[in-house]
């Protein structure tokens, strides 16, 4: 069973539709991160717990960043409560005293509606593409740590650094030394295997 993600009502889904293309794609890369991995593998700089039941998705532009707050509801199923931008790193408390007000016996509507209508913009497109590496580099990461069974804290015993090392390594925005990398399959147990292959087509 698959993780999915729904907006408490349409206002908090019009919360994110309203960010800039970059944020936005940002959402929807964690949130194919979760579907790959499970949320119980995904830790900062992605997800962070806030207080209670309210948990916050990170999320980050070229202008801005912004914090989607959200509780997990029965089975494998994400609620955002609210979205918002800000102009600190601190989640402010005002915002999370109000995070857990939505009515939850309404419907709900799905994140996947509007991945869809943002699809249909070739500019949302291609600021989604830019990710891609930094994206694919982060699951690859993660993939390695979790097909050991290993928390972040585990893996950076093993790897003999701290838990926010593993962090930025599965930020997929630090590109690690080829040194950093061996240690990293030997904690896991894997190979490291380099290689080259064309770019795809445009």
């Amino acid at each position: 069973m698959t993780w999915s993600f729904v907006f408490v009502n349409a206002e908090a889904q019009a919360e994110l539709d309203a960010l800039p293309l970059d944020v936005r794609a940002s959402f929807e890369r964690i949130v194919r991160l979760v579907q790959g991995f499970g949320l119980e593998q995904l830790h900062e700089p992605y997800i962070k717990h806030i207080e209670g039941r309210i948990w916050e998705i990170r999320l980050r532009g070229r202008d801005r960043i912004a914090r989607a707050l959200y509780v997990t509801a029965t089975g494998r199923r994400v609620v955002i409560l609210r979205v918002f931008t800000k102009k600190t790193q601190r989640t402010p408390r005002a915002r999370t005293a109000t995070g857990g007000g939505g009515d939850m016996s309404r419907k709900m509507i799905p994140v996947e509606e509007s991945f869809a209508a943002w699809r249909k913009d070739p500019e949302y497109e291609k600021a989604y593409d830019v990710l891609e590496e930094e994206f694919a580099l982060a699951a690859a990461m993660i993939e390695a740590r979790s097909r050991a069974g290993l928390t972040q804290q585990q893996l950076a015993e093993r790897m003999h650094t701290t838990q926010a090392v593993i962090a930025r390594l599965e930020s997929g925005r630090v590109k690690p030394s080829t040194r950093t990398l061996e240690r990293l399959a030997a904690a896991t147990g894997l190979r490291l295997r380099i290689s080259f292959e064309p770019p795809p087509a445009s």
